[in-house]
């Protein structure tokens, strides 16, 4: 892609042409398997939250044996944080585990959050299904 080029509104303010990835909709223990070979990928997954660090702005999800860091920093005012609840994160893979956090990062792959939402009630085993049933139709191998 070129350079990011924008046109001027009514009040001035330049939109931008680009828009911002959606995220590839993976399963938690698949990304995790891949996260290496998924550096700067826009993905989307969900996880319990086993643990929170504000001064970090770090998170940890699992799910079914599978857990990743989070980076939360550019997510605009999430709402608090609750450890045990169900969030949907959107972000890019960060393979060396950078992950802009203010520690540094300590080398296992991390998800750069650009958005958090907590999705406490949703029906897991249904979720799995209806995610197999898409890649099936959309001929993934999953």
């Amino acid at each position: 892609r070129g350079p990011r080029r924008g046109t001027r509104g009514r009040a001035g303010k330049v939109a931008m042409d680009e828009t911002v990835p959606h995220g590839e909709i993976i399963h938690l223990p698949e990304l995790v398997k891949a996260a290496g070979d998924m550096h700067d990928r826009s993905v989307r997954t969900i996880g319990r939250l086993v643990s929170y660090d504000a001064a970090t702005a770090r998170a940890t999800i699992a799910l079914d044996s599978a857990s990743i860091l989070v980076d939360v920093a550019n997510v605009p005012s999430p709402d608090p944080h609750r450890i045990d609840s169900l969030y949907q994160y959107i972000g890019e893979i960060d393979a060396a585990g950078g992950g802009g956090g203010r520690d540094g990062g300590g080398g296992a792959p991390c998800l750069r959050a650009r958005v958090a939402r907590c999705v406490d009630g949703l029906d897991l085993k249904l979720y799995a299904r209806a995610l197999r049933e898409r890649n099936r139709f959309l001929g993934n191998n999953a």
